[in-house]
């Protein structure tokens, strides 16, 4: 993609890889805290960091909904850019779809993060939410489309 002219766009299928390859990290980076979360959850053998607190704790709260974000987020990456680049609306707002749920799945988990470290940064979450919103808008009206077209 780096030496492609102004006036190319990347494929379907190179957009396709790209958002698996973001959402497959996302998943790794969802068993990976999940890993490192069990060394100190239900007795594991470290104590919780004192930072996090105990298990109702707002910030043993967001890392647990990050952990979970990764995953639900890595799976539903792959789901937009499949519907996405399966049924496109115009370059244009297929580029849009695809780089606001990439912003969206790397971003909403990055911050819970963050926030479990210093609460004010929860006030960014509504960042990733409109973007994983307009990402899932696109999906949808392409989803309609193409059904339109099918049925027609």
């Amino acid at each position: 993609m780096a030496d492609m002219t102004a006036t190319e766009l990347p494929t379907p299928s190179a957009w396709r890889s790209r958002a698996a390859a973001i959402a497959w990290c996302s998943i790794l980076a969802g068993a990976l805290s999940g890993m490192l979360m069990g060394l100190w959850s239900f007795n594991g053998p470290f104590p919780t960091p004192d930072w996090i607190g105990d298990y109702d704790s707002l910030p043993r709260r967001f890392l647990r909904l990050a952990h979970v974000a990764m995953f639900a987020l890595g799976l539903l990456h792959m789901l937009v850019a499949r519907q996405i680049t399966s049924a496109s609306i115009s370059p244009n707002i297929d580029r849009l779809g695809l780089n606001a749920m990439a912003a969206g799945n790397i971003l909403m988990p990055t911050i819970l993060i963050a926030a479990a470290a210093w609460e004010p940064l929860k006030y960014l979450t509504p960042i990733p939410t409109v973007a994983l919103t307009i990402a899932f808008a696109i999906a949808a009206w392409s989803a309609i489309r193409q059904h339109k077209g099918a049925s027609a």
